[in-house]
């Protein structure tokens, strides 16, 4: 395998590992590294990213940062993606400097990989073929939001313009790239779908992958018999699952199961999040330097996501970590696990309710799926193997 050229562009370094978005970007970043010479091109603080870079320097990739917009700069980038053409969620990560940066570092490369679709914009200026790594199908993410009917009016009209805005642009920069990366074969439907009777790219399935030998590790527990969910909490699908959860359905769990406790185990909690702190067994950590301790010693992990894309790192985690998983079909999406087998689907306050019960009451069904999906996570999520498939797509595609 003749190693290839590639220029890495990402929105931010991929470390610490605190959010599934880093976490996916720094595993096939190490993997292509591994195979193909890889320049990082990404936005940053030399001081504040060192131990990024560093990160970055042993996997034997290069880095560059590039000084992220200022606090007039972002204001002035909000104010314009409000307005359009171009949504915020992609204006936001414009950047005058990298695109010259980019410009002239493309001349010594044989492609370029966006990671995100909002470095994509960057892909057609640098008259190479590029790649784009969709972690999520944005646009369904948005449109989902604006058919939520729990949140306020006002939001979902905003959303709605941001969807329709974001469509166009996720259209076109997709249909342009030699390849895109999808997480799963949802999102892969989903993307042709969105794309149309524009030319249809090629698309490769890379789904998330876990790091089975670090999650799988014993350890102490920080508490025992309750039940978490993880995630980046200032992440708007994170937030309203976990908002719904507590106010929808917590107070009928608490009934069925007196004295169980909830815990949210995430970076960055909202205000709306951090005022339920203490309050009816709730617990908000914030941001903690290991999430195992507590998932060891869990009834359950819980995952009532109502929006979203992409596939969820947070339940694949858990499958390494022999916790077993309730959660809701979107929840699940994209993961090839079977209700009853690898895990419980829930949808209602009810069906959380007695799925938890039975978990709590017959510890052999807990182990049982706690095994089933061990097995599916070592057996076709392993980041190695995940980031080694495609190491060697992008030799057999761009090798020439």
């Amino acid at each position: 395998m003749r190693p290839l050229r590639i220029l890495f562009l990402a929105p931010q370094v991929p470390w610490p590992l605190d959010t599934g978005g880093k976490i996916r970007t720094h595993y096939l970043l190490r993997a292509l590294a591994r195979a193909h010479r890889v320049q990082v091109l990404t936005f940053g603080d030399r001081q504040a990213d060192s131990e990024g870079v560093a990160a970055i320097s042993r996997m034997g990739a290069d880095c560059e940062l590039v000084a992220r917009p200022g606090r007039v700069g972002q204001l002035v980038q909000l104010a314009r993606g409000l307005i359009g053409p171009l949504p915020y969620n992609i204006r936001k990560y414009q950047s005058l400097a990298l695109g010259r940066r980019l410009r002239h570092l493309a001349r010594e490369h044989d492609l370029v990989h966006c990671d995100h679709i909002h470095m994509a914009p960057y892909g057609p200026a640098a008259a190479l073929p590029y790649a784009v790594d969709e972690h999520n199908v944005e646009t369904v993410i948005w449109d989902r939001f604006a058919r939520d009917d729990e949140e306020p009016l006002p939001k979902r009209a905003l959303f709605a313009q941001q969807a329709f805005w974001l469509r166009r642009v996720e259209r076109d920069l997709c249909s342009r790239a030699a390849v895109v990366l999808l997480c799963s074969q949802v999102d892969q439907a989903a993307l042709l779908d969105l794309i149309g009777t524009r030319r249809h790219p090629s698309t490769q399935v890379v789904p998330n992958g876990v790091d089975v030998e670090l999650f799988s590790q014993p350890g102490p527990a920080e508490v025992k018999g309750h039940i978490f969910f993880t995630g980046s909490m200032d992440w708007a699908p994170n937030e309203n699952a976990v908002l719904a959860f507590l106010d929808e359905m917590w107070p009928q769990i608490r009934h069925a199961l007196s004295g169980l406790s909830f815990y949210v185990v995430g970076r960055n909690p909202t205000p709306r999040l951090l005022e339920r702190h203490q309050r009816d067994d709730v617990h908000i950590t914030g941001t903690v330097p290991d999430v195992r301790p507590f998932m060891r010693g869990a009834i359950a992990l819980v995952v009532p996501m109502r929006v979203g894309g992409g596939t969820r790192l947070k339940i694949l985690e858990a499958f390494a970590a022999r916790v077993p998983v309730v959660s809701t079909a979107i929840g699940i999406e994209g993961i090839t696990a079977e209700d009853g087998v690898h895990y419980l689907r829930a949808e209602s306050a009810g069906d959380f309710a007695a799925a938890l019960t039975r978990l709590k009451q017959g510890p052999a069904l807990g182990q049982k799926l706690a095994e089933a999906g061990f097995g599916l996570a070592q057996s076709q999520y392993s980041w190695d193997a995940v980031g080694g498939r495609l190491a060697q797509e992008y030799a057999d595609r761009f090798g020439g």
